[in-house]
């Protein structure tokens, strides 16, 4: 793991509060709570060197929103989960909150509404501009859907607080305007990474960690040890062979004397297949 001590710090705590903490062993409540002590404990495994309580307050305090919550000795995670956890209790939202996705997310919105795909719940950005930078990292083009809370929670959609965003379970369509396509998103690679399966970057490939340079089979790779093909010398022209003396006309051969007929030998008694005689074989063997 590369990076400063407080990235790597946050980005475990990510890894630990949002998605796996079954991987290291940790025990959230209902509300997605943790033990700060055992948070800590796998923390110092997870990264290999001490780390103190106060590097995890530093670290937190140190981000550009607030993206998790320390009470007495607990701590968890505000938002992002993949797993379910228990929301609390559902509060009035602000009059408008705002969504950024990709184009095409945003025409099946218009239609079908928002619901929650990856993550446990619909994200409602607080500010046009937050949603917008969302969009931009969604897709090349997206489109800011702004969600007309207040309406929606008075017709009992629940939104539930968590001080940096919003988050809500699922909002129909009716509450949901679409805006204008923007196209400065940022442009991804297939598969999510610069190289891609196959890429051509110069780096290894993804088996066995082998240089992609290297061919496969026999006799390849060995590209620099041979001479360039222009470089060769010139093989000397094989010696025109001599033709072939015409053969001398083979002599008529004289006609085989016939050999004499051999006496008909006296029939023995049949033998049965028992005695070791096969069946006949060839073409046509068996056929009546």
């Amino acid at each position: 793991m590369h990076g400063t001590l407080t990235e790597r710090i946050t980005r475990s705590l990510a890894y630990m509060l949002r998605h796996q903490p079954e991987e290291f062993d940790l025990d959230l409540d209902d509300g997605g709570w943790g033990e700060m002590e055992e948070i800590v404990c796998a923390l110092n495994e997870r990264l290999g060197e001490p780390i103190e309580e106060e590097d995890v307050v530093e670290a937190l305090e140190g981000g550009d929103r607030q993206r998790y919550e320390i009470k007495e000795d607990r701590i968890r995670a505000l938002y992002g989960h993949s797993f379910h956890v228990e929301p609390g209790d559902s509060v009035e939202p602000p009059e408008l909150l705002y969504v950024g996705v990709g184009s095409r997310d945003a025409a099946r919105a218009e239609e079908r509404g928002l619901r929650p795909s990856r993550r446990s719940f619909v994200h409602l950005a607080l500010t046009m501009e937050d949603a917008m930078e969302t969009g931009r990292r969604a897709a090349p083009e997206y489109a800011v859907l702004t969600i007309d809370a207040v309406e929606a929670w008075e017709e009992g959609i629940e939104f539930y607080d968590r001080i940096s965003l919003f988050l809500s379970e699922e909002i129909p369509a009716e509450f949901i305007e679409v805006g204008e396509i923007h196209t400065d998103g940022i442009r991804r690679h297939r598969g999510g990474r610069d190289s891609g399966r196959g890429g051509r970057d110069g780096g290894r490939s993804r088996r066995g960690g082998r240089d992609d340079s290297r061919g496969r089979g026999r006799g390849r790779g060995r590209d620099e040890e041979r001479a360039p093909r222009e470089e060769r010398e010139e093989r000397a022209p094989r010696e025109e062979r001599a033709p072939r003396e015409e053969r001398a006309p083979r002599e008529e051969r004289a006609p085989r004397a016939e050999a004499p007929k051999a006496k008909p030998e006296p029939k023995s008694a049949p033998q049965s297949k028992q005695d070791g005689d096969s069946a006949p074989s060839g073409f046509g063997a068996g056929l009546s």
